[in-house]
């Protein structure tokens, strides 16, 4: 006979307290929020104190909130209070989910989600978008390079692609390369204003992880919606994949005589220009062959050639999590990029900007593809029920 008992509770008697893998990740992420509202709250408290050390500061302000009020002067200070306010409603409510009452969820969870939108919408914006890209871009080498080592089963053959992929990187940083200068300017960069560079990718990470533990905790239950994205999850994977195209075919023009969205001969350097414009179109192409994964066989299983872990599932976090953080970064900055369209910030008009970079568009269907994506991983556990899978039921 099976019965359904509380956790930790059997027949009057106190056990040990299981969770299941939802409820798990769940309280991992509730962990993790707290421990990054912490930090963003005392990084806020910082910047209120000694303003000259705070990201928005100097230059143009990073914070979309700068729009509302159109000088630095109020825009810096606006900034920080927000962050500050959206960090601390986060820390309570991160302590209360993991030291409270279940009750608590439905105010948990709008609360997350409320800040992180927040945070989001008035604090990364496109900023966050062009680190991130930056980032991504300037990694995808070494990420290339790390994976190559990892599927390599044999150990001596393992050691080999090391070596090789330890000098490619040597050279691909300090030789005599355009793209050499691209990471010499990037390092110089983050060291010169960590605080600035560093910011937008903390705020993008506090925002995901709690719009993520948010909804988490207000749909337990898929509804109606959730049967929609779950019956049309490929069609919506293929939508938003598709949105990477605009901005990779327009780089690619750059080789033509025919260049699209921008011309690098119209800059002094139109070798590092070019050389730029490949990498970040580069970097679009693998985050749209990403977003295919949501719904590609290896996006649930590891392919059996890779290492280790081949023919494994994939941890439903592992894609889930990454794909919730870009989802809001593409979103906000699509929204923020509408907004500087045909300003010093972009100078394309709007229908160009809406088009060639449509992240505006990418990044709400990346959010349907990713709660799909989980709907359905979440299907073939249920159709796969195994002990493990019960903690709540116990067998006696």
């Amino acid at each position: 006979m099976i019965s359904a008992v509380p956790p930790g509770r059997l027949d009057g008697m106190t056990t040990t307290t299981h969770f299941p893998p939802q409820e798990r990740s769940l309280r991992a992420l509730n962990w993790i929020g707290t421990a990054l509202a912490v930090i963003v709250l005392s990084a806020s408290l910082v910047w209120l104190a000694a303003p000259q050390l705070s990201p928005y500061a100097a230059g143009p302000n990073p914070a979309p909130i700068h729009h509302l009020f159109g000088a630095a002067t109020m825009g810096q200070p606006a900034a920080a209070l927000l962050q500050a306010a959206v960090s601390a409603a986060a820390s309570v409510v991160g302590l209360i989910a993991l030291f409270g009452r279940r009750e608590h969820n439905t105010l948990i969870g709008t609360v997350a989600v409320v800040s992180g939108v927040l945070a989001a919408v008035g604090l990364v914006g496109l900023n966050g978008l062009a680190i991130s890209g930056y980032t991504l871009s300037h990694a995808l080498p070494f990420g290339i390079i790390a994976l190559l080592v990892f599927v390599v089963r044999a150990p001596v053959a393992r050691i080999i692609v090391a070596i090789a992929g330890a000098a490619a990187a040597v050279f691909l940083v300090v030789g005599p390369t355009p793209l050499s200068v691209l990471y010499r300017q990037f390092g110089d960069y983050l060291v010169t204003d960590p605080a600035r560079s560093a910011s937008p990718l903390l705020l993008l990470l506090f925002s995901g992880v709690w719009v993520l533990t948010g909804a988490m905790l207000l749909q337990r239950t898929p509804g109606m919606p959730g049967r929609f994205v779950l019956k049309h999850r490929v069609a919506i994977t293929i939508a938003a994949a598709c949105c990477a195209l605009p901005y990779v075919i327009a780089r690619l023009s750059w080789l033509t005589p025919w260049p699209l969205a921008g011309d690098p001969g119209d800059y002094a350097d139109d070798t590092l220009t070019m050389a730029t414009g490949l990498i970040l179109g580069s970097g679009m192409l693998t985050g749209g062959i990403l977003t295919l994964g949501l719904i590609l066989p290896w996006g649930s299983r590891f392919p059996t050639w890779f290492g280790r872990v081949g023919g494994r599932p994939v941890p439903t976090p592992l894609a889930v999590v990454p794909s919730s953080i870009v989802a809001i970064l593409f979103t906000t900055a699509g929204l923020d990029s509408l907004l500087l369209a045909g300003t010093d910030g972009i100078g394309f008009p709007v229908l160009v900007t809406a088009v060639v970079f449509p992240f505006w568009l990418w990044g709400p269907l990346l959010a349907l593809a990713t709660w799909g994506y989980a709907l359905h991983r979440s299907t073939e556990a249920q159709c796969m029920p195994t002990a493990a899978s019960r903690p709540y039921s116990t067998q006696h």
